[in-house]
């Protein structure tokens, strides 16, 4: 029986479970010209067979209802269908497949995954074979199987010489394929082992130099603990002498009032305990400036927090809102002194504050604090200048503070009240320092 035929009347039957994987293979081949049908299992497979008989069979190896190696044994024990050539495709290579296919008299193998052109050629050296001579159209059957045992089974391979041959020059064609993959891929392995020796070398370099820059850093860190501990214990004792006499200036300066009734007298008296007073808040200003971002800063329930700043204020009513109970902030620990010192500047600039609010509310991702005032306000050409050290008519010192202290956590303050109906003092706090409140 002859099977081969042009390549544009070959038929071949695929045999594979996987979609996917059939309709890779359809379009392969159809591409190359052959007729294709499909089944979805060994069964189905050789019912297509038995009604329209194939030029070739490549069937999947694992498969429900029939596998490969059961439907390549059902078509060569079968003298209709015996000399259709069957080539097993399969994910598995092994001694015992080959011993497995040899006993159900499988052609040839494919091993997955494979190159396209590799199936092709395959399918071309069946097709090229099966026309030698009659030798290849030999059946299973007709043969006295040779008995093999090999891996604790026994296997009868009744295979005809020369499908013995192709299969084992497949064999080792696949062989010396994947020995050359494994070469590659050694190759590739001494490559990128060198190139992470290489890279090892440098990293070892970098973390040589990045460990004496720990070093040399933490010895500077350390140096500089050192002396700034060292400027803080002569700042603070610069600070208590200066106190000292301070108190003492005032002392003498009260005592000369009381000798020197004359007016004339009395006015540089006054002016001189003016001074002695602002220097005095001076010194207090370097303590308190001192102290800036040494602690970290902390979170704090707002509302908390300016409840025990406006007991120190009983001359004005100042109202909190609502929505001040909702929200913490994130700031530096002397943030009680901004709230103090908004309050107390309110009150003595404002001239006529009977009354302060303070409100927040959320808006364009920050949290803005307002303060605002029922007070002569602030020039328009003021409202900068206020927050600068020394500007003022006292120390010009509190609100210089407070724009320092707020800025620790990166908190805005600006004054954006109407000159003549009172000041407007607007913290604008970032998303990152402000949450609600864990009280609620």
């Amino acid at each position: 029986m002859e099977i081969c035929s042009p390549k544009d009347a070959v038929s071949i039957l695929i045999a594979e479970d996987s979609k996917t994987q059939a309709a890779i293979l359809r379009h392969l081949l159809e591409s190359a010209g052959y007729l294709v049908t499909v089944a979805s299992n060994g069964r189905e497979a050789f019912e297509l067979i038995q009604k329209n008989p194939p030029t070739i069979v490549l069937t999947d190896v694992m498969m429900p209802e029939m596998n490969g190696y059961e439907l390549c044994r059902t078509i060569k024990d079968d003298p209709t269908t015996r000399d259709i050539p069957v080539i097993l495709v399969t994910q598995l290579f092994d001694p015992t497949d080959v011993i497995e296919g040899l006993a159900c008299g499988a052609d040839n193998f494919i091993i997955k995954p494979y190159e396209p052109d590799y199936l092709l050629d395959r399918v071309a050296v069946i097709l090229s074979n099966n026309t030698l001579d009659s030798d290849v159209c030999v059946g299973v059957g007709d043969e006295t199987g040779i008995p093999v045992f090999f891996n604790g089974k026994n296997h009868i391979i009744t295979s005809n010489s020369r499908k013995i041959l192709n299969v084992l020059l497949s064999t080792y064609e696949i062989a010396i394929y994947k020995n050359n993959e494994l070469l590659e891929a050694k190759e590739k392995v001494a490559v990128i082992n060198y190139q992470l020796s290489e890279a090892n070398v440098e990293l070892l370099k970098s973390n040589s130099n990045l460990k004496n820059e720990i070093l040399e850093r933490n010895r500077i860190e350390q140096a500089l603990f050192q002396s700034n501990k060292k400027l803080s214990l002569l700042s603070s004792i610069t600070r208590h002498d200066m106190k000292n006499t301070m108190m003492a200036l005032l002392s003498y300066n009260e005592l000369a009032r009381m000798d020197n009734p004359a007016k004339e007298f009395q006015d540089y008296l006054t002016k001189e305990s003016e001074i002695l007073s602002r220097l005095s808040a001076q010194i207090e200003f370097t303590r308190l400036y001192e102290e800036l971002g040494v602690k970290g800063a902390i979170w704090i329930d707002l509302f908390d927090l300016l409840n025990k700043v406006i007991l120190s204020f009983s001359s004005v009513t100042i109202s909190l809102e609502s929505d001040i109970r909702l929200y913490e902030i994130f700031v530096d620990p002397l943030v009680e002194k901004v709230f103090y010192n908004l309050l107390d500047n309110a009150i003595r600039h404002g001239e006529k504050v009977t009354t302060i609010l303070i409100s927040a509310k959320e808006m364009n991702e920050n949290l803005e604090i307002s303060i605002s005032d029922d007070g002569i306000g602030v020039p328009d050409e003021d409202k900068e200048m206020i927050f600068s050290r020394g500007y003022g008519k006292n120390t010009g010192l509190g609100l210089f503070l407070v724009r320092e202290i707020l800025s620790i956590t990166n908190i805005l303050i600006t004054e954006c009240g109407i000159p003549g109906k009172g000041a407007l003092f607007v913290l604008k706090v970032p998303s990152v320092h402000y949450r609600k409140s864990h009280a609620l």
